[in-house]
């Protein structure tokens, strides 16, 4: 009899993580081919690399549970094949990217490789074309920029070249930070440096921007431990 009711309770919990039974803050990845977006959310959700590139070729969802700033947090990635263009309109959407729920996200991670600086090209040319779809005043939208462990030692012999690409990422770093006023971080996919930060940056613009209803502080934030595998951060 113990045990029914503890299965019951168990049921009835208000941190139950079914997509069916929980509003959740959907954050969508794009970026060119090859920059690593579905690395740096395995590195987030399992603590997993793989070293063998594999094109993205349908969407994949995950679900991981976050508690920061003492708050539960459902979140529902998407990780996404390269869109060729962002839908500037409903009927778009539904014909060419049917159920990736492009225009409808509660947050945008844009990724681009930082040893290949031509990759954020389609970052800028893609958050043109988010602005111009959809009312992004209250949608955040975090720029990452992925391999840095590729840029952090300096080879022989290249210092020139080493030197106009640090000017560049320079000039990118101002570009998304002053002008389009989007969070910015620098991470490693496959060291895990900074993936959870980036993360984390992303939940306190949405935390800030309040663009959901406000839930409320968990009673015991240990329970949802211990219940849900969920990433502190």
């Amino acid at each position: 009899m113990h045990e029914k009711q503890q299965a019951q309770d168990q049921q009835e919990s208000p941190i139950e993580i079914s997509p069916e039974s929980v509003d959740r803050v959907k954050v969508i990845l794009l970026g060119a081919p090859a920059v690593g977006k579905t690395s740096i959310i395995q590195q987030f959700v399992w603590n997993e690399f793989c070293e063998d590139y594999e094109a993205t070729d349908r969407k994949h969802t995950y679900y991981p549970s976050v508690i920061t700033n003492e708050r539960l947090y459902e979140i529902k990635i998407s990780d996404l094949p390269v869109i060729p263009y962002f839908p500037v309109n409903s009927y778009y959407e539904w014909t060419d990217y049917r159920f990736y729920g492009l225009r409808s996200a509660t947050a945008y991670i844009l990724v681009f490789d930082l040893s290949n600086l031509e990759t954020f090209q389609y970052v800028k040319t893609l958050r043109e074309q988010i602005c111009e779809s959809r009312n992004m005043s209250n949608v955040p939208v975090l720029v990452v920029g992925n391999k840095q462990d590729l840029i952090t030692e300096e080879p022989a012999g290249s210092s020139k070249t080493l030197g106009a690409a640090e000017e560049k990422r320079r000039d990118i770093v101002n570009l998304v930070k002053k002008h389009w006023k989007c969070g910015y971080v620098e991470c490693s996919a496959k060291y895990n440096w900074k993936v959870i930060a980036a993360f984390k940056e992303l939940i306190n613009m949405i935390d800030s921007i309040e663009v959901r209803d406000q839930s409320p502080i968990l009673d015991n934030l240990q329970d949802a431990l211990d219940r849900n595998k969920c990433v502190i951060l």
